[in-house]
């Protein structure tokens, strides 16, 4: 069983109703963690598109 789900325990922010989490002017999410999030994602995004562009070109030199 969850423990959101026993009694005299409250539920985690992702768990409240919006409205409440409105009245009690929380914030859904933090810039640090949007920025961690992106900082995460950027070196494998970066990977990926060298990657496409290194085939990219390959398809073009070996086409002409």
């Amino acid at each position: 069983m969850s423990r959101y789900r026993q009694v005299g325990l409250s539920a985690g922010p992702l768990q409240r109703p919006r409205a409440v989490a409105f009245a009690r002017n929380e914030r859904h999410f933090s810039s640090d963690a949007l920025l961690d999030g992106i900082r995460s994602v950027a070196p494998r995004l970066g990977l990926v598109l060298l990657i496409a562009a290194a085939l990219q070109m390959g398809l073009h030199l070996t086409g002409h």
